[in-house]
């Protein structure tokens, strides 16, 4: 593997009937101007020619590697086959109807050695947003996502995508590989475990371009979409409200029940308004316990005094009823 001082990246890109695509997502690897690398391509069971497009690239460059999967098994399965395949200390992903800038390794490989080589390190870029539909490219600058503030930043919102990210085999390792559960958001999910033990460093550069498709504009599952965001926000519920405050999940829940009724899911707008009513009442619990260990819990001073004005209510309430009870006997 080199010098101790060298740095070697595993490259690892599911791929499921890409044979459109693929071709310059290699390439695009291929390309960079930092060449101490490996690709492992896993193939997600593909009924098309994307097999033959990889067989052919992987008998010309010996860096290549191709995993066959004898079922389909999803994306987050796939980058874990990679991971526990590669064989270097430090791991890119790319999605295989993505490319990357020329420069892009060769950027990340400089903080690394900026950061002494530190292993508990995540470190992602902007990129490029391409959509194909309307010929349109924009610039898409990820949220800052840095230092001691990731872990925080990203329980508040979604943060780096998958082929922005490199990081090393042993923070993977650490968070147990990536939660194949997780229906949508896989990289949103998988940046929140790895800022709990790592320190994230953003290069504000586009360094790679996602590409919208035509058909992908046109099948993109919406259901998937709210059932992942869901999903993250209950799974890390705990420490959303923890961290960053009631408010916080408030505002996580009010955007997934909006983002429902744009999708025209009518059925999951009912059952994330459910969710919501539940939350407020939540909110009355939380507050109630507040004030009777008397203390000031993280919400703006404003909404703390309307949830106590609806709590007074409440308890106003049941006094009333109870003393219609009393009154009736």
């Amino acid at each position: 593997m080199g010098d101790s001082l060298e740095v070697f990246v595993s490259v690892i890109i599911p791929a499921f009937n890409r044979e459109n695509t693929i071709s310059y997502c290699l390439d695009s690897v291929l390309n960079q101007t930092y060449q101490n690398f490996e690709i492992i391509v896993i193939d997600d069971y593909s009924n098309d020619n994307t097999i033959n497009i990889l067989n052919n690239y992987s008998g010309k460059d010996k860096r290549i590697s191709i995993i066959k999967l004898d079922k389909r098994s999803g994306a987050q399965y796939a980058r874990n086959k990679g991971i526990e395949y590669s064989k270097y200390e430090w791991i890119a992903f790319l999605d295989s109807d993505d490319k990357w800038e020329h420069n892009k390794l060769e950027l990340q490989v400089d903080v690394i050695k900026q950061h002494n080589f530190e292993k508990l390190l995540v470190i992602h870029t902007d990129c490029y947003y391409f959509d194909q539909v309307n010929d349109i490219t924009n610039v898409w600058n990820t949220k800052l996502v840095h230092g001691a503030n990731a872990y925080k930043r990203l329980l508040e919102e979604y943060g780096p995508t998958f082929p922005s990210i490199l990081t090393s085999k042993e923070a993977l390792l650490k968070i147990n590989l990536l939660d194949i559960n997780t229906p949508s958001y896989q990289e949103w999910d998988t940046s929140i475990s790895l800022a709990k033990i790592c320190n994230f460093h953003h290069i504000q550069l586009p360094l790679f371009t996602y590409i919208i498709h035509s058909e992908e504009a046109i099948s993109k599952n919406k259901t998937k979409d709210i059932d992942g965001y869901l999903y993250i926000i209950n799974k890390y519920k705990e420490e959303i409200i923890k961290i960053n405050g009631i408010s916080c999940w408030e505002k996580h829940v009010e955007f997934v029940f909006r983002r429902s009724i744009d999708f025209e899911l009518w059925e999951y707008a009912l059952k994330i308004k459910k969710l919501y009513i539940n939350l407020k009442n939540e909110n009355i619990s939380f507050l109630l316990f507040c004030l009777k260990n008397k203390t000031k819990p993280e919400i703006s001073h404003t909404k703390y005094n309307a949830y106590k004005n609806k709590l007074y209510k409440i308890i106003i309430r049941k006094i009333i009823w109870k003393i219609r009870l009393y009154f009736k006997q």
